[in-house]
């Protein structure tokens, strides 16, 4: 098989490359959901973490707080979530899903799995055990690394 992209293309470009492809096809499958690309990772978070509130979905998600607020904005405007005032910090928002958001969260969970099968298909049989290891691997030392950063920064401004 021909591949179209310069052998020397360096990791990060390839990952990038990868992220941008599999939200355009996200966005195919669940935009006619009313549920972007970006709404996908806080989507299928919330139902593995119930009344999660949005800090923590934008820490664990790593995206940016605006971001997230944003994204959370709209799902409570397509009914698939209710935000509700944290009992101990009323400044915190507990994220709730409804009925229509479980629906929905389990058919972008499909849509996603049926995208990232699609994508590591042409992977040689057994390539995928190896490398959902690897790409974790190499998440949680990016975190770690950029953690680092965050706190160097901190302890500056």
């Amino acid at each position: 098989m021909h591949i179209p992209f310069p052998p020397d293309l360096p990791t990060g470009a390839l990952l990038s490359i990868i992220y941008r492809n599999r939200n355009i096809l996200l966005n195919e499958h669940t935009g006619r959901m009313g549920i972007s690309a970006g709404m996908v990772g806080p989507l299928i978070y919330l139902t593995k973490h119930p009344d999660a509130t949005q800090d923590e979905i934008s820490r664990r998600l790593m995206i940016d707080k605006a971001a997230i607020a944003r994204t959370i904005h709209r799902l409570e405007e397509e009914g698939c979530i209710t935000r509700i005032p944290d009992e101990t910090n009323r400044r915190k928002f507990c994220i709730i899903m409804t009925e229509k958001g479980k629906k929905v969260a389990q058919d972008v969970i499909r849509a996603a799995d049926t995208v990232d099968h699609e994508i590591t298909g042409s992977l040689p049989e057994g390539a995928q055990a190896y490398l959902t290891p690897i790409l974790r691997s190499m998440a949680y030392t990016s975190s770690r690394m950029a953690d680092r950063g965050n706190d160097h920064n901190d302890t500056q401004n």
